[in-house]
């Protein structure tokens, strides 16, 4: 299935182990464009550390008052339900969702042509992973510093000025990283190598050889 043919929720959250989730955000890609797009401010467990919001600009009094992740449980399952996950650096996001809910109940694999269903946040889509994978003689895979390298600057700010809060339109802004990092993962698929990508090239370069040859032949009954 080529990838542009199925749902890929590219999220970013911002936050700690410490503090939790105090930001979320979510571009949708289908057809290598964004169709949609979801962020906002959550409560937190913990005051936040002053070291992190002079990373990533949040505030208790910011998220005084908002409700906590917790709330948006149908929001996340829904995305997993429609589509798979993304991120840049998955391991970030997957510890962070785990932490709130471990499993999203019965989604589809969107992976596999028979998407047989399973309980996992995953399959993930890691473009991170993906440029090392593809373009592994770039020297940093940065988000920020493969956005600058593939030119993609100017499609990032046109869309953060028609989709992020006007105050949250810059790295290690939730919404922003999930758009750059939309941006960048078409980009990849953009390139002549890469260009003819199904779902399924995507998930294999976003994990690790052993282990994404391990869950197709669990899928398969391969032993």
């Amino acid at each position: 299935m080529d990838w542009k043919d199925v749902k890929i929720h590219v999220l970013d959250f911002e936050g700690s182990a410490r503090s939790g989730i105090v930001e979320y955000g979510v571009a949708t890609l289908l057809g290598g464009n964004i169709v949609a797009t979801a962020t906002r401010l959550c409560s937190v467990r913990e005051p936040i550390p002053p070291e992190e919001s002079e990373v990533h600009g949040i505030f208790d009094d910011d998220v005084e008052g908002c409700p906590p992740i917790d709330a948006d449980w149908a929001l996340f399952r829904r995305l997993r339900k429609t589509g798979l996950l993304g991120s840049h650096h998955a391991p970030a996001e997957i510890g962070m969702i785990s932490t709130v809910w471990p499993f999203p109940g019965d989604v589809p694999d969107f992976s596999l042509e028979s998407r047989p269903p399973i309980n996992d946040w995953g399959p993930w889509i890691d473009t991170c992973r993906i440029a090392k994978r593809w373009f592994p003689h770039e020297p940093r895979h940065g988000l920020s510093t493969l956005i600058e390298r593939f030119e993609l600057e100017d499609r990032l700010e046109a869309d953060a000025k028609k989709f992020c809060p006007k105050k949250r339109a810059r790295y290690h802004c939730a919404l922003y990283d999930a758009i750059a990092a939309a941006h960048l993962l078409v980009n990849m698929c953009e390139h002549p190598s890469f260009a003819q990508s199904s779902i399924l090239d995507l998930v294999e370069a976003s994990t690790s050889r052993r282990r994404f040859r391990d869950r197709i032949q669990g899928e398969l009954d391969l032993f």
